[in-house]
């Protein structure tokens, strides 16, 4: 728009501009989500399918190959996690029988020390239960929806990252033809810059959760939680949701272990995990990602909101290197530097400021 445009015509423009773009990612959310796992993942795999191009592999082989041993890795973790949770269900039952018994404690600690009668308790309870069935439906239909709907990601997710690797050298020419006053080494600059800081984000997010998940395991290990491998290993995959995702994991842990072993256990794997995302989000992910994606905690955390308002939890799964990505872009062209500046690392302060 014209520097003689009025100001506030200018500035109504790119208001209306955000509103739609915003609208556009909500109401087109299912595709764009596959879109950009496909992108991510395409990304990831790139140098693996380029070496084995080299090595005399024609395109589909080599993207073939590569697909298979990503689904060999994450089928392999997924029969890892399926074996302990087939142990785990085998003794719900036992659980069932501690938290009954540590229910009737709970009642009884009710019932003499807040004066509240086990009959009142018992209505409250009866109440909660009612609601729950009412709602039954409701949460079946959604749970099974999502099934369906994560089943069909999963199946079209390796597709769309076959494309993305098979025509990379068609999306290059569509992105010289898009912008033909930009030179094409600017343009091969931004996407091996957006591939190189993709690729780092994602390897060094799988070092942090596996880092995660060893501590988990040694730690719950050390406490006596029942099934520790599979709960250390759940709370490092759910690191994939930045901040919360630890905590979903760890909270059955905690609640079984306050049932089995007593509340001083429980707040044993409280303090444990606290302290290991401490240690993850203060030094290890500084360390192992943050010299690679340079983007301020503050953006950070607004990228997470924004990403899980938009899109739920596949936004909080992919904020960061999509916001890692705007970064790039933003860097390497001049009319956009000020909101590389934006996103990226503060400077530090002299003194003297």
């Amino acid at each position: 728009m014209p520097e003689k445009t009025a100001y506030p015509i200018r500035l109504a423009a790119v208001l209306i501009s955000i509103a739609l773009v915003i609208l556009g990612l909500y109401l087109l959310q299912d595709l764009l989500i596959l879109l950009s796992f496909g992108m991510i993942l395409a990304m990831l795999l790139l140098p693996i399918c380029a070496w084995l191009e080299r090595r005399g592999l024609p395109r589909a082989i080599s993207i073939s190959i590569c697909l298979l041993l990503l689904v060999l890795v994450l089928g392999g973790l997924l029969l890892l996690l399926i074996g302990q949770a087939a142990e785990f269900v085998s003794d719900w039952p036992i659980f069932i029988k501690k938290a009954e018994s540590w229910l009737n404690s709970l009642q009884s600690f009710l019932s003499k020390n807040l004066n509240i009668s086990r009959k009142k308790q018992m209505g409250e309870v009866t109440n909660q239960t009612m609601n729950l069935l009412k709602n039954s439906g409701s949460i079946l239909s959604t749970t099974f929806t999502t099934l369906i709907h994560s089943i069909t990601t999963l199946i079209l997710v390796p597709i769309f990252v076959f494309f993305f690797l098979y025509y990379r050298q068609f999306f290059s020419e569509f992105l010289s033809k898009v912008f033909p006053t930009t030179e094409r080494s600017v343009l091969q600059g931004i996407m091996h810059k957006t591939g190189g800081v993709v690729q780092s984000y994602l390897v060094g997010l799988l070092a942090v959760m596996l880092i995660v998940a060893i501590s988990n395991c040694i730690g719950f290990w050390w406490l006596g939680v029942d099934y520790y491998l599979f709960f250390g290993s759940l709370t490092g995959i759910l690191l994939l949701i930045p901040y919360v995702g630890i905590w979903v994991g760890a909270a059955l842990p905690i609640v079984l272990t306050l049932v089995t072993l007593g509340p001083g256990f429980a707040m044993g794997v409280v303090a444990w995990v606290a302290a290991v995302q401490f240690v993850e989000a203060n030094f290890i992910t500084p360390l192992v990602i943050g010299s690679k994606v340079s983007i301020n905690p503050m953006i950070a955390m607004l990228a997470l909101l924004a990403g899980e308002l938009i899109w739920g939890i596949p936004g909080l799964i992919l904020a960061l290197p999509l916001t890692a990505i705007l970064k790039v872009i933003f860097d390497h062209v001049p009319a956009l530097h000020a909101y590389g500046f934006l996103l990226g690392e503060a400077p530090k302060r002299s003194k003297r400021e």
